[in-house]
């Protein structure tokens, strides 16, 4: 068996002693799939259960268990069974697969970061809007050293999802269930988050901009704010007045628009900010680039070369 199909045998199991759980539960007293998701989790890292179950349905989950462990698994196998799992659990509660980010976007953003902080092994991470927990497990996957992650959710249910979630993939990390636009912390060296999608009939302050301008003051002088944020987002009518505010503490560095194929509504782009060491800060070019299809190989090498070849000029 190759490393493809080990891998993939691997994220079988794994998801399999997940439903196994999720649906267990449900069957006893019509738990939620995502809860039921979260208590496995749970129950895999300290073999106990913060829900009281029948002594049944414990041997159940605990015989459920006993086909994984031993199992040597790598980080990506068991994110990637978590992952479908979710997407599981998303369908049966009717919530759209828009809340868990696009892997090969979390591998993107990834690779810019590797590229915006120099493989930089000692960064604080946080995620205002951390819902799953799946674009934080991702970045942490395909960035070449493990980092340190703070996330809130104002949803109890996901801020304990992504808890488990994350703590299954042993990563460092501090996770708050409360409102990202009440949430104080840092300092943080990169924020980085995937914004959801706004209402067209909203009667508040356009959501994004509200997020960045409240937590950019937690950012370190010249880190960035990644934002995956919709196409229509300098559309808004507040936009004049958010670059008017953006603009007294923060550079727009970069703005890379995704192939809109990657989404069934909504296409989105990767907005770059970078916080100014001072007042005065200037900044001399401006990164713009329009993605492929991640599939489309030879075409999305070629965008890559010109996004590194960007970066090389500006170092020189």
């Amino acid at each position: 068996m190759d490393e493809h199909e080990n891998l993939q045998t691997y994220i079988e199991q794994f998801y399999e002693y997940l439903d196994q759980v999720a649906t267990r539960l449900h069957a006893m007293d019509g738990t939620p799939y995502l809860s039921g998701l979260s208590l496995a989790l749970e129950y895999l890292l300290d073999d106990t259960l913060s829900k009281n179950v029948p002594d049944v349905v414990e041997d159940d989950i605990a015989n459920f268990k006993s086909q994984v462990v031993g199992i040597e698994l790598k980080k990506e196998s068991v994110r990637k069974g978590i992952q479908i799992a979710l997407l599981k659990g998303f369908r049966e509660m009717n919530i759209t697969n828009a809340m868990m980010t696009p892997d090969t976007i979390g591998m993107f953003i990834g690779y810019m970061i590797n590229k915006l902080y120099d493989g930089a092994t000692k960064l604080k991470v946080f995620d205002p809007l951390v819902g799953t927990g799946n674009l934080l497990a991702t970045l942490n996957n395909h960035y070449h050293t493990s980092l340190n992650y703070v996330g809130v959710d104002a949803d109890p249910l996901l801020s304990e999802l992504s808890r488990n979630f994350l703590d299954a993939l042993d990563i460092d990390h501090q996770i708050y269930h409360a409102n990202a636009i009440e949430f104080t912390g840092g300092p943080f060296d990169l924020i980085v988050t995937d914004f959801p999608v706004e209402s067209v009939d909203r009667k508040h302050t356009y959501f994004p901009y509200q997020i960045i301008l409240k937590h950019l003051e937690s950012l370190t002088p010249q880190g960035f704010f990644l934002g995956i944020v919709e196409n229509d987002f300098f559309d808004q009518n507040e936009a004049n007045e958010f670059k008017s505010k953006l603009s007294e503490s923060a550079h727009l560095y970069g703005l890379i628009k995704f192939d809109e194929s990657l989404f069934t509504s909504h296409p989105k782009s990767l907005l770059i900010m970078q916080k100014k060491e001072s007042s005065e800060d200037t900044i001399d070019d401006f990164l713009l680039a329009d993605l492929p299809p991640f599939t489309d190989e030879e075409r999305f090498n070629q965008a890559l070369l010109k996004i590194d070849q960007w970066f090389k000029n500006k170092k020189g």
